[in-house]
């Protein structure tokens, strides 16, 4: 009998233990490759773990990829820190997720987040100011598609035409439809996912979609569906584009060429730069080096998302971007050289 309880006793230590350790563990050895040094390394000092929600987007999404690939190189050479990819419907569901404490990351842009953190626009009254830039990868435009032989030309054509916005929940179905209603055009809105949009397309059951992509190389989706449909995309003329921003300043636009899709005209249009945010509450050091893998291997990320820019860094702080930058973040473009204006520093 006594053996039998020395038994139990011993068990029930050992599973304390090993509930205790999904927490804390000691930082004796770098479990990753390429990842900064940790102060707590040989002096057995424990170290707190992040097993970490990334809220991206639809997986038929062309921005799926880019989601994947950053996750893979937080996982591969940041210690400490774990991140596993949800898919969601966009931007305005990553925010949600973020304000209820279920994710840490969320696919966002530029313009976006500006309007989160001052609650206005879409986001007035949503209750959440709590994301922060992390990254911005891609200059992107909304292109407003449509297929040729719908015979839509104009954006006022879209009137009282079945059109999807965009993928449901996202900020570009969101941006869409405040676009066209800054201009009195209302189309008949057909709330879909991205391939659910596509296939009603192809069937001839809609007129078009909203898409937005990078500009630097052709965009999947639209090129998945020129293979059934030969499409057109339209352009907003200069006072449509003022009267837009007379609601929306910070909405801008700009010309972009229709080359990849094999159309020879540019067409003005809305354009952002869309990337990943952050919640406020992670600490400095854990975004710093979340942030520092990422720069490092910009190379591993370009290989499975070839649409990003250059210096993904440089476009994170760019002039024309008024969102408030994680401090991590801020530490990390300070050491490489960079300055920050201080209104941007959250």
């Amino acid at each position: 009998m006594k053996r039998l309880l020395a038994m139990t006793l011993s068990l029930a230590m050992t599973l304390s233990l090993a509930a205790c350790s999904n927490t804390t563990s000691p930082n004796t050895s770098s479990s990753k490759s390429g990842s900064a040094d940790q102060s707590g390394a040989t002096s057995g000092t424990p170290t707190q773990t992040y097993n970490l929600v990334w809220g991206g987007t639809s997986s038929s999404s062309g921005y799926y990829a880019l989601n994947v690939a950053v996750c893979d190189i937080i996982n591969k050479y940041v210690d400490d820190v774990t991140v596993t990819l949800m898919e969601t419907g966009g931007t305005v569901d990553d925010y949600k997720l973020m304000m209820a404490n279920e994710a840490s990351f969320g696919q966002t842009s530029d313009v976006n987040e500006y309007c989160l953190q001052n609650q206005i626009a879409t986001y007035e009254g949503f209750g959440y100011t709590g994301a922060r830039d992390l990254m911005f990868f891609v200059p992107q435009a909304y292109r407003f598609v449509v297929s040729r032989d719908s015979g839509i030309r104009t954006i006022s054509d879209l009137q009282g035409k079945k059109y999807n916005a965009g993928l449901a929940g996202s900020s570009s179905e969101i941006e869409s439809m405040n676009i066209l209603g800054a201009l009195g055009v209302e189309p008949d809105w057909y709330p879909a996912s991205t391939s659910e949009a596509v296939d009603a397309i192809a069937n001839r059951q809609i007129n078009g979609f909203t898409k937005s992509g990078t500009t630097l190389s052709p965009d999947s989706t639209l090129t998945n569906l020129m293979s059934s449909v030969d499409i057109e995309i339209l352009s907003f003329t200069d006072e449509e584009a003022a009267k837009v921003q007379e609601q929306y300043p910070y909405y801008g636009f700009r010309s972009v060429s229709c080359a990849d899709y094999n159309l020879d005209y540019e067409i003005n249009t809305y354009c952002s730069s869309l990337g990943f945010c952050v919640s406020e509450d992670l600490p400095e050091d854990v975004v710093y080096r979340i942030v520092k893998a990422i720069d490092e291997h910009l190379d591993e990320i370009r290989a499975a998302y070839p649409g990003i820019v250059e210096n993904p860094l440089e476009l994170t702080n760019s002039e024309t971007s008024l969102s408030l930058i994680h401090p991590g973040v801020v530490k990390y473009m300070q050491e490489k050289g960079m300055t920050v204006n201080p209104d941007r520093i959250g």
